[in-house]
């Protein structure tokens, strides 16, 4: 997988020199801690819309109260322009991205201006039409989360699903798919108190379906949020636990076997001396054009900096509000909605 994205980077690169300027930009800014940072994102999260048909008891979009938004294509092609040197878009927020209609065309014109686009779909949204355009994208890395390798233990995790359907939709897709395709195809397991006993037969899954590979992780987050702590903390796995050493290393043997790639996301909290980088890095678009910090907060309600229907992104990038909180990072006087990635708040 490495080798690929420095593969995608240096064509990248190569497509739009500018690009790696602001990639190399970016990351000084960070590690000199400047306030201001007179470059653009190459990487960002744009929020296709805000709804979910999944009644999933860890996410916030189950308990908030918002009204509908969504992006359509000629939206987000402006919004394009606002950072013209993005190399990868995840066109993806707290909503299920294939409720949206005008999702594949944003996909396909996010490729047509060289971007590699990323999302992630609970896989329940899906007919012959919408899974060959998605096999003919060619820029395009598709996630479909994947909690549970039975019926009971998926529908536990992910309420109001139908496990066989998604499987069935996965299965369409991916017979579709082009051979020598670059469409890449990947699983992804939310690992908690729920599923954890399934880790080796979702492996097993993932191979059976034909996905490229799949990645794990194993935490919640509370989204910044305190309320939300009372639906993440009573099913969180411990990572430290015998029961989960014990079904990670038969995870890692079974992928080992099946000849599929297993990615586990470790949770490397924040500190003083190691500060989130998002500030300084990339940002969360909503799907009504506020601009969020991080796609761990994910919500205009909690912190907003500006928007880009109304202004552009580049004035929201470094406006005041955007200093202050780059500030804050810095002198680790950290906003309550930053605390719960640190290990130091």
């Amino acid at each position: 997988m490495l080798g690929n994205e420095v593969k995608y980077f240096i064509k990248d690169v190569i497509r739009n020199p500018r690009s790696g300027l602001d990639w190399v930009g970016t990351r000084v800014a960070y590690a000199l801690r400047w306030k201001k940072v007179p470059f653009l994102p190459v990487a960002i999260d744009i929020e296709p819309n805000n709804t979910c048909n999944f009644k999933c008891t860890h996410c916030q979009v189950t308990y908030w109260d918002k009204k509908p938004a969504y992006f359509n294509s000629e939206i987000f092609v402006k919004v394009l322009k606002q950072i013209p040197n993005l190399m990868k878009v995840k066109l993806q927020g707290m909503g299920e991205p294939l409720l949206n209609k005008q999702l594949i065309p944003m996909l396909q014109a996010g490729e047509q201006q060289g971007v590699r686009m990323h999302f992630h779909t609970n896989g329940s949204i899906s007919d012959p039409i919408k899974a060959n355009q998605l096999a003919q994208l060619d820029r395009t890395h598709i996630t479909y989360s994947i909690d549970g390798a039975t019926a009971g233990t998926f529908t536990q995790m992910r309420p109001g699903s139908r496990f066989n359907q998604i499987v069935e939709n996965i299965q369409m897709l991916m017979s579709k798919r082009r051979s020598g395709s670059n469409l890449l195809v990947s699983a992804w397991t939310v690992v908690t108190q729920k599923n954890v006993h399934e880790l080796p037969q979702i492996i097993q899954l993932a191979k059976k379906l034909g996905l490229d590979f799949i990645a794990i992780q194993p935490y919640l987050t509370s989204w910044g949020k305190e309320d939300m702590e009372s639906h993440t903390n009573d099913i969180q796995v411990t990572t430290a636990s015998d029961t989960f050493a014990s079904q990670l290393a038969t995870a890692k043997a079974t992928a080992t076997d099946a000849g599929i790639d297993l990615i586990v996301n470790e949770y490397s909290r924040f500190c003083r001396d190691k500060p989130c980088a998002w500030a300084w890095k990339s940002a969360f678009i909503a799907a009504n054009g506020d601009v969020v910090p991080c796609c761990v907060v994910a919500d205009s309600d909690v912190v907003k900096m500006g928007n880009v229907f109304e202004q552009d992104f580049k004035e929201i990038w470094n406006s005041s509000a955007y200093q202050e909180l780059r500030e804050q990072i810095i002198n680790h006087d950290l906003p309550e909605y930053c605390k719960n990635c640190y290990v130091d708040p």
